[in-house]
């Protein structure tokens, strides 16, 4: 079970993830990130809240005002100044903040994989929540979350309201499957940047994240797809908001 503080920075970083839900993908051709995730239809990257608002890349950074715009999020100068405590902490948030997600989606979804994707990843990430701290502890690590590790959350609010408060249709299942895509790129994204900087059990668990994180993303684009997402998401939809 998480706590409540690590709940509250859970969903910071979650809405991150559902603030992709009402944008489209600006581009039609497939790639693969340096991280090894082939991103299909959106090489360089969606929209996560308004056109012109924030922007995530294909290697799931965020900038503000586009791909041209200002980096906003961690940054390597920032995450160069953190210790494993940091990381271990921040791995927690992640994994919180997708138990706070799926649930809804648990809860909530109408098609039958989006709803036993997001079970999976309430279950998943609940173990994997409950592994991290078991290594924590073997390796006399005590979680801390960076004073600087804040600008996901800021971000989040508005956006998981908005998915909370949509409607429950096949809509909301499209719009689920965009979060949890985003929220697993950016997860790996995250992982690659603070992995040179972990040591000890904390590289341990980051490098057997890695790769389970890999496929959560893999799986989650294939169900977007699935229930009409990828390439055409939202190009025909509602303009978007701001």
């Amino acid at each position: 079970m998480t706590n409540h503080a690590t709940v509250r920075l859970a969903i910071g970083l979650t809405v991150v993830a559902a603030a992709c839900t009402s944008q489209p993908p600006v581009t039609t051709t497939t790639t693969t990130s340096s991280s090894g995730v082939l991103m299909a239809g959106v090489p360089e990257g969606m929209w996560l809240d308004s056109v012109g608002g924030t922007w995530m890349d294909n290697e799931g950074g965020f900038w503000r005002g586009g791909r041209n715009g200002v980096r906003i999020g961690l940054q390597p100068d920032e995450i160069r100044t953190w210790n494993d405590a940091n990381i271990v902490a921040h791995l927690a948030a992640g994994d919180s903040l997708e138990v706070v997600l799926s649930q809804q989606g648990a809860d909530r979804a109408q098609n039958s994989a989006v709803r036993d994707f997001a079970r999976r990843m309430v279950s998943e990430h609940t173990a994997h929540l409950q592994m991290g701290r078991q290594m924590a502890t073997q390796g006399n690590i005590t979680p801390m979350p960076s004073p600087a590790d804040t600008a996901d959350a800021q971000m989040a609010s508005r956006v998981i309201a908005r998915l909370s408060n949509g409607p429950t249709d096949a809509s909301y299942d499209r719009q689920l499957m965009r979060a949890e895509v985003v929220m697993h790129q950016h997860m790996l994204h995250e992982l690659t940047t603070v992995q040179p900087q972990a040591t000890g059990v904390a590289r341990q668990l980051v490098d057997q994240t890695i790769p389970v994180v890999r496929q959560h993303l893999a799986d989650a684009q294939a169900i977007w797809r699935q229930v009409g997402g990828g390439m055409n998401d939202g190009r025909s939809g509602a303009t978007p908001k701001p």
